[in-house]
């Protein structure tokens, strides 16, 4: 997969990260089971991993607590970092993203 447009990809969720295409199990809990990419990405392959985690942060957001970084959707994070001072733009990866919150915690 050399010569791909990785970040491209990356936006439309065809990949796991930049340099590291979807895993076999990945893509079929993505692409059979309509696993959501990011949960795939957090480790949840199967519909009952996938229900187990929608339960924990169905719980966190009844508790008023927020969902942990990793789970937050793009526009989410930009909003989250811009409430933390940074600028940020739209070209900015998801990962990036959640260092820069983390270490600016």
């Amino acid at each position: 997969m050399s010569g791909c447009n990785w970040a491209k990809l990356l936006a439309k969720d065809r990949v796991k990260a930049i340099g590291i295409p979807w895993s076999k199990e990945e893509a079929n809990a993505i692409y059979v089971l309509g696993i959501e990419p990011d949960m795939v990405r957090s480790g949840c392959l199967t519909l009952e991993d996938a229900k187990e985690e929608q339960d924990k942060l169905d719980e966190l957001e009844k508790g008023g607590e927020e969902k942990p970084l990793k789970h937050m959707l793009k526009a989410e994070l930009i909003a989250k970092a811009t409430e933390l001072g940074m600028v940020v733009s739209d070209e900015a990866t998801k990962a990036d993203l959640i260092l820069v919150i983390e270490s600016a915690k």
